[in-house]
């Protein structure tokens, strides 16, 4: 899935325009961008983390719960 298609299909879950849940997945991007410059890890609760590894690859460690859900 592609940054379109994603933002489509969170559009279509949330109550959000497609254009909002774009500006939303944009804006999630660069904040991370920002944590990830400043050598900082982000914990969403019930999601995961992400963080930047040495090779400067980011490493997203999905929570137990969404381990769960996905099966």
């Amino acid at each position: 899935m592609n940054r379109e298609g994603f933002a489509k299909k969170l559009a279509e879950k949330s109550q959000l325009s497609e254009e909002e849940a774009g500006k939303f997945v944009d804006a999630f991007s660069e904040t991370l961008t920002e944590y990830f410059k400043k050598g900082e890890k982000v914990v969403i609760a019930d999601f995961g983390s992400f963080y930047i590894r040495d090779d400067k690859t980011v490493q997203f460690n999905p929570s137990a719960k969404l381990k769960d859900q996905v099966g």
